[in-house]
């Protein structure tokens, strides 16, 4: 939900939409004070602008390291730098998004824009799926479904996981946020019923895309040449982005071996992350690690949320931790592979 205007005072309802419905009763019944969520929610422009300058500036440091020092290991080095940038432009979409990266709603959209483009989609297309994956958590309806089946077995998380290396990922992420910003013509899976108008339709959306890409290439082409475009731009936002974006939403979303949720409500599960300095830098920069809360409180912005954090402890609200996305993946891989080994002679 946007915000219109810079004095709007959002209600709890407003403040809560898509959190399950026991945490909406803890906060309901006053367990946090309506003016200590009020004032977490208050935006602050000087900060945004400063992220948006950051990531600006983050993403023009990557074929500048290169050119000046063009080696294998600075390769892999500023490849990681990379998917840091996309996970905090993602950010900056996904802040535009919830109407929460300026009180400006102009701003608010144009900047969003901007970094869409640099990672190669629309922030309208983008919108309607993180709009869904908040209403319909977990279910048929998620867009995020293409990365976190929340109850998949392992062979289905290794396939996903290959999927991402060979680019089908990102083609199926394309495509759902190629889509025209139509909540009720939205489709999770637009591969499936896709046509030749439909697909001219989509491609027709993509001209400030385009445009944006053709400008980075034309950055790295000046600062580091035009294969690190290639190689340092393209070969991770199609691969191992993705991949990496599977880890950290099973981690976020996925259910643990052997639960079955009993009703709808109980498929609503996320979790925050503790994790480690170097997996927070890459994969978790500016406040993602603070997943629960963001989805109990999609309207507050993400430099805020430590401090929602500590609002929901005090009261006593339980928040879901993982240490590691990485780590929580492999554990569930490991746990599913020796329960189907049984117990050792």
């Amino acid at each position: 939900m946007e915000v219109t205007e810079a004095s709007h005072v959002p209600g709890l309802d407003e403040m809560t939409v898509g959190a399950p419905r026991s945490a909406r009763e803890a906060l309901q019944s006053g367990a946090i004070s309506l003016e200590d969520l009020r004032s977490v929610h208050r935006m602050r422009d000087g900060r945004s602008a400063l992220d948006v300058f950051g990531v600006l500036i983050s993403f023009v440091m990557v074929p500048l390291l290169f050119g000046l020092y063009p080696r294998g290991w600075t390769a892999v080095l500023v490849m990681l730098w990379s998917i840091r940038n996309f996970n905090s432009a993602a950010q900056l979409v996904h802040e535009s998004d919830h109407g929460t990266l300026f009180r400006n709603p102009r701003l608010n959209r144009s900047l969003g824009n901007v970094f869409a483009y640099l990672l190669g989609y629309t922030r309208s297309g983008h919108r309607t799926a993180h709009m869904d994956h908040h209403l319909y958590l977990n279910t048929e309806r998620d867009p995020d479904i293409i990365f976190s089946q929340p109850g998949a077995p392992a062979v289905i998380v290794l396939r996903g996981l290959l999927a991402d290396l060979f680019l089908l990922s990102a083609t199926k992420r394309l495509l759902q946020y190629s889509q025209p910003a139509d909540r009720a013509t939205y489709s999770v899976s637009p591969w499936r019923r896709l046509t030749v108008r439909g697909g001219l339709t989509m491609a027709r959306s993509m001209w400030p895309v385009i445009l944006a890409q053709l400008g980075l290439l034309g950055i790295f082409t000046v600062l580091g040449g035009p294969w690190a475009y290639l190689l340092l731009h393209v070969v991770p936002i199609m691969t191992f982005y993705p991949l990496q974006i599977r880890v950290r939403s099973i981690a976020e979303h996925g259910f643990e071996v052997g639960y079955e949720p009993a009703s709808p409500q109980e498929a609503w599960l996320t979790r925050t992350s503790r994790l480690n300095p170097i997996e927070r830098w890459i994969v978790a920069p500016l406040g993602q690690y603070l997943h629960y809360e963001h989805h109990v409180f999609p309207s507050i912005p993400n430099y805020n949320l430590p401090r929602v954090h500590r609002l929901l402890v005090a009261a006593g609200i339980r928040v879901p931790t993982n240490r590691s996305y990485f780590g929580f993946v492999l554990r569930k891989l490991r746990t599913e592979w020796q329960e189907r080994r049984g117990p050792a002679a």
